[in-house]
Order: C-alpha cells, then structure tokens, then sequence
C-alpha cells in the first residue's frame, strides 16, 4: 500500500451562530494541544467554532511552526432540512413505508433539502474573497476549500501548527477557528488532520506465485452460485457498479480498461468482466452563480485534476511517483469478474492543493511544509460527492473505514438539526438517489478503533459500514475446491479459525477477523432502522448484515504491478467481501432492468426505475421468512425462505490478536450461531437464489 493513501482525516467541528467579542486568543504554549480560547479580540459578528476536533488533540504534543502549506478542508453548508433529508432517506429504504423506492434526482435533492442557492453562493464567496478555492457540486451539500496556508489562516480566524500524537505528524489550528462575518456553515472536516481511516486490505505473509495464489474469479462464481445468475443472463449487464477509489489504478490500456485487470483475466483464464472507466473528480463551477450576487470578480477555481499517471512502485512523491493501490486493485477485480457486463465507475480524487507535510513534494509555495498531494482515500468525500452529483452509479463499493468514535459522528451537534456526522447526510443522499452502498466491516473483530500504529483493546466497531443507509459485509472463512466446492464448513472469520492451514498473522502480529458489534456498546448509539430494529428487536444499528470471503487465508487471486513483473498473489480482508457483494446486486438489478414488472423489480420510477436501493432492508425481510409463501413485509413480498437464500455461519467468532501487547492479547469479540450474529450478520448470499428471491425469477 502506497503509505500516502493509508488514512483519512475525519474530524468534524461545529459553529455556533452567534456573536462575539472581548479579549483576544493567543499562541498555545510549546509541547500542549490548542485549546478552545473564549476571545477573539475585536470580532465582529464572529462565528465561533465550539467543537473542532479536540477529542483528537487530546494527548497531542507542538512540535512547531508551520510555513508555507497548503491545506483543504470539507464545509457542510448549512442544509435547507437536514433532519428530513435523512427522514426521507430511510422511508425509501423501509417497504412498509409509501415513500418506499421513490427517488430522487440531485437537482430535487437541492430543492427540498441541501444549502439554499444563495447560501451555497454566499460561503463560496467568504472563501474565494480570502483567495481560497472553492468546489461545489449540484446537490449543494458541501463545498471543498483549498488554500494556502496564509489564506486558510484569513479565512479561518487562526494560525495553523505542527503536532504529533501517537507517532503521527499533523497540522491543527493553534487557536480557535472562526469566521470574520456571518455566513451558513454546520460543520467543517479535517481541519485537525489528524487521520484515523484506513483500508481493509491483508496480505498474508509468504503470498505470492508458487504459493497459495488464491481464489480465482472462476472459483468464487461456482462457490456463491453467481455462475447460475451469469448464465440466466443476470450479469450486471445496464448497470453501473461504482467504486470510491483508495488510489490509482492503471488505465493506460485498451480492453477492459485497465492494465491489470487484463493481465489478470488471462492469469486466473477468466473469460469475461466488466469494463472500468476512471472517472475523475470535477466539481460543478460556482463562478456564474456569483456573478449574479454583484460579485464578478471572485474567480471560480478549483485545484481538483485528473490524476498523474501511473508509474511503477517507487518511494517518492506525486505527482512524478504515483504507483498503483492494492486496493484500488483489489476492488476492481473482484467487481468487474463478478458481475462482468456491468460498466464499473471507478472514483478518483485528485487534489493538488491537498497536501501532506509529511512527505516533502512539490505542492505550491516552498519551504519545508509544502508537501506532496493526496490522492485518493484521503479524497473520498469529493468522491461521494462526484457520485452523487453524476447520479450514475447504481451500486458503490466503499472498503476503507474506523472506529465508529473516531470518525465525528458525535462531533457535529451545531445548527442543522440533527446529531451526527455530516457524513450522515453523504449517505443519505446516496440512498434517497436509489443508490445501493455496500461498505466493508473491518478486519478488526470487535476493535476497530485505531490509535497511531495499534488497534485499541476496546468494543468499537467500524464507520460507515454502521451508518443507517448503507449494507455493512463482514468476512468469512471459506474453504473450498478450485471448483468452488466447500471443503470443510465455512466459518467465522476470527482467532478461532487458526488452526494450522488457516489464518497466519501478519509480520506485526496482527491476526485478523470480521468487523461487527452493535454501536451500543461499540460505538455511541447508532439507532437502528426499522428494516434491521423490527426484525432483530435491537435498538441500535448493528452489524455487519452480510458476508462473504474474508479470511486471507481462504482468499482470492490479486493481481497488481502486472507492467513491472507483478505477480498473482492471494488477499484476504472485508475488502474482498463488499465488492463482491455489490457486483452480486449489480446482478440482481440486471434481472430488474430485463423484468421490471416481476418481484420487488415492479414499481420503479424515475430515471433509474430498476434501482431498489439499500440491500439491507431485503435481506432482513429473506431473514424474516422462515418458510414459504413468505408474508410481505410493506410492498416486498420475498419468494424464497431464508434457508433457501443464505448459508448460515454458526461457528467461530470474530475475536483476534491485539499486537499492542507482547506477547498478543486476544480482543473479545461475538460468537457465530444459528440466525443473526454479529460477526456474518444474516449469512452469506447465494447469488441465483437470491435473484429468485427478490424478482420471483427462476435461476437454475
């Protein structure tokens, strides 16, 4: 994994819309965190950042002085009605409700929901008059500011230092943010830079050729039936499968679009897949729209471009050195086999003026905190923005995530009328779109918060796969033949599994295993919805809600490098397990386009009528049924049981090693068993039964 790509900042803060005055801030001391600071001198109608991230400065250490660089920033413009966006977001989710599948455009998103128009124009205008560039996007949520130092600085009330905490350098504000004059803003991200997110990815040790070389995309088609959806003619084909992209991939070629994934097809004799397009983050100009305000000379600008190309491994920085993402890799295989006459949409943000200090590069300005640009993870809200505004995706894998307490969701309680994280509304958005998410769990049992270079000993699980709006897939351990048949019963994915042929650790001691928890206790109570709470009886969001492989000790084929004698290896991860299972519903959504009136396909609309939305809500309802005809829940009728659909994972647990301690203390983690777990959620989906079961359709 290239090391720029292996966290994201996600802090969050609030402002409160009110003014200020009286004293003034100053410097925090040498070798302490900023703290919040009551005045701001002579500030009139000043907003005042209340909550900006200190949880994450806590234990934080000034190193010194920052000079020279440039910075960006997410801003959640104030929304017209956020509580109802996310109201909204969930009765087109729940079948009983009679919003249930009426989706909306992003222009109608706007309309009843986002940032009013002369807000969104009247923030944009604040940061370019403090010569910060602005993105926006159609459906008014966020806009993207990038800058400077100096011109952050203006913009935000503050001046910016260096700190580090847990081995990780990082630039915070040294005084309290705030704006010089009023304007709609709840919330601003990755102002603390601190970064906590992460991929979902695990090589075993010893991986390569000549060794275990993993699951071919052949071998998994038979092992979870997509074979018999393939040959029905269920094959994701109309359907665009979207990825929010970790890092680059190598598009340079012909074909299927990307280099690898061809060699790839040849090395596993794979004979179909999907053919993947970049599609490159370019938000929507504001420049028009300000000109209209009186405003004509404010310039619309934006440092977001197309990403540099792809070079081979290298240790030096972009935009020169750019090699590709295992991830990203990973991702695009699995979709693009699995669902082969899908189109897959692979998200990549590529933001010049975001820059890490950490790895000294060619960012503007000079000096030694220039730094080099992100690409990539750290880029995923433009992504999800890109996603939403294009509205054309109607699938999307995300593998990256934390620990639910680490990733803001309690650090937003400002004025938009709800608690949460604004990445809340993200995912609300996608899901009032139609448009159905799958996020992977965690590799990390029960423990998913992560602190410097170690995962915590404590109950936390994974954000976004527990937000209410997307399907959370945990792993499994599955042996099988290279014919797809089972070998040995498939398992929990944890510490239980390792028994010698299963489940080495890796080099630093870590030994994975499948997100889950319930957000009670793991995490700070995320409500669950009715589509999860009326079957379970749970209060709060648990998860995940479906698996697939996990284990890199049952994993697939991974191929990457393939120009600079890159070889197939084996991989493992929650990773593997939410493309898989988004290029499975990209094949159910291809029964819907092909027999729209059949099953749950019957009563679309809008531009896409064959989207169902979020996944989660069908399989608790194929849980709910025990036998056949199944009672209907809402205007879902499911046309299969549940035994009939899913494997039911009913040993192991998720437990695993926690290499903070020497020697390694196993985390606690929950138990596999009959029914719904915490560890494989309702069970690993066969790909034709539950095409039957939610179309009626007949796939042999």
């Amino acid at each position: 994994m290239n090391r720029r790509l292996a966290f994201v900042a996600a802090a969050v803060f609030a402002i409160a819309l009110a003014a200020c005055g009286g004293g003034g801030g100053g410097a925090i001391p040498n070798n302490q965190p900023p703290q919040a600071t009551s005045g701001l001198g002579n500030v009139p109608a000043a907003l005042i950042v209340q909550n900006y991230g200190q949880s994450m400065m806590s234990g934080a250490t000034y190193v010194g002085p920052v000079t020279n660089a440039h910075l960006s920033f997410s801003v959640l413009v104030h929304q017209q009605n956020a509580q109802a966006l996310i109201a909204y977001a969930q009765a087109v989710q729940d079948p009983t409700s009679s919003s249930f599948r009426h989706f909306l455009t992003p222009d109608q998103i706007a309309a009843q929901f986002g940032a009013s128009q002369s807000d969104y124009q009247k923030v944009a205008q604040y940061f370019i008059s403090n010569g910060v560039m602005v993105a926006g996007w159609k459906q008014r949520l966020l806009l993207v500011v990038s800058g400077s130092q100096t011109s952050m600085q203006k913009a935000f009330g503050t001046t910016f230092g260096l700190y580090q905490k847990n081995g990780q350098q990082f630039i915070a504000p040294m005084t309290q943010p705030h704006f010089m004059q009023q304007i709609a803003v709840d919330a601003v991200a990755g102002i603390v830079k601190y970064r906590s997110n992460h991929s979902y990815i695990i090589v075993p040790p010893g991986a390569g050729a000549g060794l275990n070389v993993g699951y071919s995309p052949s071998t998994v088609r038979a092992a979870f039936d997509y074979v018999g959806a393939i040959n029905a003619g269920f094959n994701g084909n109309e359907v665009n499968l979207g990825i929010i992209g970790t890092g680059p991939i190598d598009t340079t070629v012909s074909g299927h679009g990307d280099v690898d994934l061809n060699a790839y097809l040849g090395a596993t004799g794979t004979n179909s897949a999907a053919i993947v397009t970049q599609v490159a983050v370019s938000p929507s100009p504001v420049a028009t729209a300000l000109a209209t305000l009186g405003n004509p000379a404010f310039p619309y600008s934006s440092d977001f471009q197309s990403p540099p190309p792809v070079t081979a491994p290298c240790s030096a920085q972009l935009p020169n050195c750019n090699p590709e993402d295992g991830e990203a890799q990973l991702d695009t295989q699995q979709a693009a086999t699995l669902a082969p006459f899908s189109h897959v949409l692979f998200y990549l943000a590529y933001n010049a003026s975001d820059c890490d200090i950490n790895f000294p590069g060619p960012c503007p300005g000079s000096g030694t905190n220039a730094g080099a640009p992100y690409i990539g993870i750290v880029e995923a809200d433009p992504e999800i923005m890109q996603a939403i505004n294009d509205n054309q995706a109607d699938v999307l894998s995300l593998s990256y995530g934390g620990g639910e307490p680490q990733q803001g969701w309690t650090g937003y309680s400002g004025t938009g009328g709800y608690e949460g994280s604004y990445s809340q509304l993200e995912f609300a958005e996608l899901a009032t779109e139609g448009i159905a998410v799958f996020v992977s769990s965690g590799d990390n049992g029960s423990a998913e918060c992560f602190s410097g270079n170690s995962y915590l000993a404590q109950v936390c699980d994974s954000y976004p796969a527990g937000d209410p709006s997307v399907t959370s897939v945990g792993g499994i351990t599955a042996p099988l033949s290279g014919y797809g048949q089972q070998t040995a019963p498939w398992l929990a994915w944890g510490i239980s599994t390792y028994d010698g042929g299963y489940g080495a650790c890796d080099s630093q001691g870590f030994c994975g295993a499948s997100g889950g928890g319930s957000s009670a206790t793991g995490g700070i109570g995320i409500p669950a919805k009715s589509w999860q709470s009326t079957v379970l009886g749970v209060a709060s969001r648990e998860q995940p809600d479906v698996s697939l492989i996990g284990d890199p000790s049952t994993g697939v084929a991974w191929l990457m490098n393939h120009d600079w004698n890159g070889e197939v290896q084996d991989i493992g991860g929650t990773s593997v397990a939410a493309p898989q299972m988004a290029a499975m519903w990209a094949d159910v959504l291809s029964a819907c386009i092909q027999h729209p009136t059949v099953g749950a396909c019957a009563g679309g609309g809008g531009p896409h009528p064959y989207r169902l939305g979020n996944a989660a809500p069908y399989f608790y309802a194929i849980y709910h049924c025990s036998a056949t005809p199944c009672p209907a829940l809402g205007s879902f009728t499911p046309q299969l049981s549940y035994s009939q659909v899913f494997y039911d994972i009913v040993y192991g647990d998720n437990q695993m090693t926690n290499p903070t301690y020497s020697p390694a203390s196993p985390i606690p983690g929950a138990s596999a068993g009959p029914g719904y777990d915490m560890v494989s959620g309702v069970g690993v989906p066969f790909a034709g039964h539950l095409i039957n079961a939610i179309t009626g359709l007949d796939v042999p």
